[in-house]
């Protein structure tokens, strides 16, 4: 009899204690990614004081050389694979005091070691790594991506072959943000291992995608919706590439964020399904650029 009362009283004890635990280790890691952050976003901030108030590119185009200067050969003696180099933690890195733990936070910091020391290949570890870091970045509204899987950049060079005075869609400069504490600069993200179709998904990738992107005028979602429209929350189980944006809502369902003015805040998912969110000449929630747009 005795020994189930303390049976009893051990399992009340455990029931009350996990749950706090729980709690405690969650805040712990959104703690050590808020801190994260504010060094990310100061590196960002850094890198554009240095280079006459311009926006760091995303990905730079293939076709762009891209001097040593601007982004590393090597990363502790491996060569980094020209891909890699042209994203932009590549170009920011030297802004940053201690990028590992900058770059890869919490579970993604393990990742990073598994990577670089325990593979036959150091080069295919360090891209693996590049792809995903804890955060990624608003890169089609802020700097702009560079590359031909990216309809913001496509539409704006055709817009320029047209009307070459015709201003960037993708804020180019400091000093065309009106809206610095409104937008989004760095989300806590999530993506495929790789990038492509494998299973496993990783709590870390380097870019972000809007909510909504042009199409034939008008917007559409860009985020997967359930039938009655609404954003479907990025989950463990939804894939990073069509539920939210490669956004990941891991801090107890919110999603941390770093805006250009510098300041970090953990936000529901909700609120960050808004076009004035991500792009500064945004009109309204729907919005999405078009040829108009920027006349």
């Amino acid at each position: 009899m005795e020994l189930m009362v303390v049976i009893g009283i051990l399992a009340l004890l455990v029931a009350i204690v996990l749950p706090s635990a729980n709690a405690l280790s969650r805040s712990a890691a959104t703690t050590l990614e808020r801190s994260a952050a504010r060094s990310l976003i100061g590196a960002w901030r850094s890198w554009s004081f240095d280079h006459d108030g311009q926006l760091i590119i995303g990905q730079v185009d293939s076709g762009d050389e891209l001097p040593s200067h601007e982004a590393p050969l090597q990363w502790n003696g491996t060569t980094i694979p020209d891909v890699a180099r042209r994203r932009w933690m590549w170009r920011l890195i030297s802004h940053l005091d201690n990028p590992v733990d900058t770059l890869w936070v919490n579970d993604l910091h393990q990742f990073w070691q598994q990577q670089l020391t325990n593979t036959s290949d150091p080069s295919a570890a360090v891209y693996m790594a590049t792809l995903h870091s804890s955060f990624g970045l608003n890169a089609d509204y802020l700097g702009g991506r560079q590359s031909g899987d990216c309809d913001v950049w496509m539409l704006d060079q055709f817009i320029h072959s047209q009307d070459p005075s015709a201003p960037p869609l993708a804020a180019d400069t400091v000093s065309m943000l009106r809206r610095p504490a409104d937008l989004i600069a760095f989300a806590s993200s999530r993506g495929r291992r790789g990038g492509g179709t494998e299973t496993d998904i990783l709590e870390g990738f380097w870019r972000l995608e809007t909510p909504y992107k042009p199409a034939a005028g008008s917007s559409q979602p860009q985020w997967a919706t359930t039938d009655t429209g609404e954003f479907i929350m990025p989950t463990a189980e939804t894939d990073p590439a069509i539920t939210g944006g490669f956004l990941s809502a891991r801090h107890n369902g919110r999603v941390l964020i770093a805006a250009p003015d510098g300041h970090v805040a953990v936000e529901p998912f909700e609120a960050l399904a808004n076009m004035r969110r991500w792009a500064d000449q945004a009109t309204d929630p729907l919005w999405c650029p078009s040829i108009n747009s920027v006349r």
